[in-house]
């Protein structure tokens, strides 16, 4: 048996859009949106230090804001993660470095020891830096610890975990060295 899509005549498109207009439903779920927004972009632009003429897309997403440093110049593609540790990981990154969309950089981890549920591990914690002129490409993860020399370049969906030596060219799930930008 096969089923089939039904159209939907103009008076019930226009029924369904007036439906969700006057939905207290809707009206509750665009203020949950707009409050996670605020927590989480809003009032982290205000506590992360940055330098001049940083272009930060409206889509990416801070934690711990007042532990991150950019450098002048940085691009933080749509959907990027920067996630400082809760209590002293810091996160660095150098001017004129690009970051890719979809890139997750964190500062924290949680612990995994036996006989505790991981939401109730400790965190932990190392600072994280990125150098100038790097480039960071769709979808890579910068782990805890991590330091990425001048001018390296991270390829998409790469997950860092360590040192990318200055030019670099990594990519990768660890990321391994696949060339030198500048030879």
């Amino acid at each position: 048996m096969s089923v089939t899509k039904t159209e939907l005549t103009t008076l019930k498109k226009w029924r369904r859009m007036f439906g969700a207009l006057v939905s207290p439903m809707a009206w509750l779920h665009m203020v949950k949106l707009l409050n996670f927004y605020n927590y989480s972009h809003v009032v982290p632009l205000r506590e992360l230090s940055r330098g001049k003429d940083c272009h930060i897309s409206p889509t990416s997403k801070f934690a711990h804001a007042r532990r991150i440093r950019l450098g002048s110049r940085v691009l933080v593609g749509e959907n990027c993660r920067i996630w400082a540790g809760p209590a002293n990981g810091q996160i660095e990154i150098g001017s004129d470095t690009m970051l890719g969309p979809n890139t997750l950089i964190t500062a924290a981890s949680y612990d995994y020891r036996r006989g505790s549920p991981m939401g109730r591990q400790p965190m932990l914690e190392a600072d994280v830096k990125i150098g100038k002129d790097v480039w960071i490409g769709a979808g890579a993860v910068v782990l805890m610890g991590s330091c990425v020399g001048d001018g390296a370049i991270v390829g998409a969906n790469a997950v860092v975990r360590g040192k990318v030596p200055a030019g670099a060219i990594v990519a990768g799930n660890p990321a391994q060295c696949v060339g030198v930008r500048h030879e």
